[in-house]
């Protein structure tokens, strides 16, 4: 097996190492390149799995024989993760932790830690890359597209990409998975969607955290159909967990924060024609305003589809060119020109294929 090519041998390099067999193979594979590493582990919480993770990271350091550094960010973890994720979800919106986590965190906090240490660069073992070309540093997908974690990064600044490595980014995740099993490396757990809340069902993280007030469920002609446990427990899409009976599939298509009221329908109400964004982020300079042809992806395993962008006054419209299922606010855009990372948005509002009328009838009403 041909293991990637990594440049720049006498770079002093901070890993990452979340304690979890990805991060464990960037290590191994920069430490084969020649590269001078060091791990360096962040303390997320005080919760007993946190120390757990924070021992793995401890074993993988002892294992490849380098030093380990362990850094407490909790209270700024706490500060620009974990009280958004609860807020977003009491506004009745789905947030995406991992954006914030990237951009506030790993590569804002973590980077400058590691830089201010000494280090030329922080690696990650996320499956993405950081090309380096005659015409700049981009972001761009990993080569295999069934591992790409470029999602989660669109937000991250475009000025730390050149103190920035991800050595995983050039190989398939079936080739990850047994090199990290030929060096011993996989035995810990693998990358979690969201880390702090330690294998308990987010919903009950939240719940936990903010007012979870019970209210009625209707269907799209505002009829009553059922009775919810609290916003926080449902996200645009869900299906399960609704205890309503109504002869087919019936999914969350919106959440009513004023009202308190769960909005539920078949699944062809769930199809969006476009979305409005905001808080853009852009990893290319983007124009002030106008259009623009890009890709555009709604969530981390969806396909992309070509999508007009309208850009205007910071914010964005993005018209997709086949209609994407389960828009929800709250959740990522992230637009594409080819394989590289352009930018992306935070979704204020979708726009369903077809609106049922009785339910505009009975907004208007209301």
């Amino acid at each position: 097996m041909t293991l990637p090519v990594i440049t720049a041998m006498t770079q002093r390099i901070g890993v990452a190492l979340s304690g979890g067999a990805d991060s464990a193979l960037a290590a191994s594979l920069l430490l084969s390149s020649g590269s001078r590493v060091f791990g360096v582990h962040m303390v997320m919480t005080h919760a007993p799995h946190s120390l757990v993770q924070l021992e793995r990271a401890r074993r993988i350091a002892s294992q490849l024989d380098i030093d380990l550094q362990v850094t407490d960010v909790a209270d700024s973890f706490e500060a620009r993760v974990i009280g958004p994720f609860c807020d977003e979800y009491a506004a009745g919106r789905t947030p995406n932790p991992c954006v914030t986590c990237n951009r506030e965190i790993k590569f804002g906090l973590l980077l400058r830690t590691v830089l201010e240490s000494g280090a030329d660069k922080l690696a990650t073992g996320h499956f993405a890359r950081v090309v380096r070309g005659k015409h700049g540093i981009f972001l761009q997908r990993a080569l295999d597209r069934s591992a790409d974690q470029s999602y989660f990064l669109y937000g991250i600044e475009p000025s730390s990409l050149p103190y920035v490595e991800m050595p995983l980014g050039t190989i398939s995740r079936s080739e990850a998975r047994d090199l990290a099993r030929g060096q011993g490396l996989a035995r810990g757990k693998p990358s979690q969607d969201i880390c702090f809340v330690g294998g308990r069902d987010y919903r009950s993280f939240v719940a936990k955290r903010v007012c979870a007030t019970p209210g009625e469920i209707v269907d799209l002609h505002a009829h009553v159909v059922g009775r919810h446990q609290g916003l926080p427990y449902y996200t645009v899409g869900q299906r399960h967990g609704l205890g309503i009976a109504l002869g087919e599939p019936m999914y969350v298509v919106r959440l009513d924060v004023r009202q308190n009221k769960v909005v539920v329908g078949p699944d062809t109400s769930l199809v969006a024609k476009g979305a409005s964004l905001s808080q853009m982020r852009w990893m290319v300079p983007p124009p002030s305003c106008g259009r623009l042809v890009l890709h555009s992806q709604t969530r981390f395993r969806a396909r992309s589809t070509s999508s007009c962008v309208t850009i205007r006054d910071g914010e964005a419209y993005v018209r997709f060119g086949q209609p994407q299922r389960a828009v929800a606010p709250g959740q990522s855009v992230v637009f594409y020109d080819g394989d590289v990372v352009v930018g992306g948005g935070t979704i204020v509002e979708a726009y369903r294929e077809s609106r049922d009328a009785a339910e505009q009838d009975s907004s208007e009403r209301r």
